[in-house]
């Protein structure tokens, strides 16, 4: 049984996770087996400190011991889960895990800039320690069930992608719920992209990544009206136009995590989180520039 901690509760994820891997208040099907939340740190939060005592509650009502800072964390965990609502506070927050030998998750999005992500990255890799980061999105039933059908409708020769895209400050441009649709459109294409265009209004923003084999994948980030999560896969013998349901994704994530945690290896690779954060940042500098294209490898 893996003994997980978990950092910061300004985000429900620390109430979702918990509740899956230690079995309590969801049904069975979303029971995650073979690890369990027992030490967590409320930490702080520069976005939604409002959110704090409300989920320290929930978690203190699962019997999760509380504990006043990291160094009280490591020791006593087997893995971390960083689930700060910040990318830019997931540096400073992994950094004493990672540099502990300590097997670390953090939440999306990995960070919210290019240096940070590869510091983080960097880190694992000299202290030969699990890193993992991944949107809920690429473990939804109806992500998976692309690689499951390959057989049938072959590879993914293109995509478009779509959800909610808010803006927050702190998360910068699809940094925040807009990082949902980017991972998923990364979970159907592959890592690859090159450089990206992007356009965007009040209500909403397109952006489309160009691929090195020629492939093209949109985000539409959406702001105004009805929003929805989904993806249109341009596949080699068939297009699958599918909404995606986040019933499982949870869930799913959560086993991705175990699984990482057994393996040693993370369930997505560096490549493909170091290129979501490039994407997202070439869209920030594309939209500045008014539309103008951005090479990844000059972000």
């Amino acid at each position: 049984m893996w003994r997980l901690g978990i950092v910061d509760f300004d985000s429900s994820h620390c109430v979702e996770f918990s509740r899956r891997f230690n079995r309590i208040g969801v049904g069975s099907e979303q029971f995650v087996d073979g690890a369990e939340v027992v030490l967590a740190w409320p930490g702080s939060s520069d976005m939604a400190p409002e959110r704090i005592p409300g989920f320290q509650r929930e978690i203190e009502s699962m019997g999760i011991e509380l504990v006043s800072g990291v160094g009280e964390l490591i020791g006593r965990i087997d893995a971390v889960l960083v689930l700060s609502l910040c990318g830019t506070a997931h540096l400073d927050r992994a950094r004493p895990f990672l540099e502990a030998g300590v097997p670390t998750f953090v939440d999306k999005p990995f960070a919210c800039s290019v240096s940070d992500a590869e510091d983080m990255v960097a880190m694992a890799n000299q202290h030969n320690t699990l890193l993992f980061n991944a949107s809920a999105l690429r473990f939804s039933e109806e992500a998976l069930s692309i690689a499951r059908r390959h057989g049938t409708i072959g590879q993914v020769n293109g995509a478009v992608t779509y959800g909610p895209s808010k803006h927050a400050v702190g998360n910068l441009g699809l940094f925040h719920y807009g990082i949902h649709a980017v991972e998923l459109l990364f979970e159907l294409m592959g890592p690859g992209c090159t450089a990206v265009t992007a356009t965007s209004s009040n209500d909403a923003e397109v952006v489309t990544g160009r691929w090195s084999d020629g492939r093209i994948g949109t985000v539409r980030g959406t702001r105004t009206g009805a929003t929805r999560y989904g993806f249109t896969a341009f596949c080699e013998h068939a297009v699958v136009n599918q909404t995606v349901s986040t019933r499982y994704a949870y869930r799913n994530l959560c086993r991705a995590i175990l699984q990482s945690l057994e393996s040693g290896e993370p369930a997505v690779s560096h490549t493909s989180n170091l290129e979501v954060i490039r994407f997202v940042a070439a869209a920030i500098a594309s939209e500045g520039q008014g539309g103008q294209p951005i090479e990844l490898n000059r972000v």
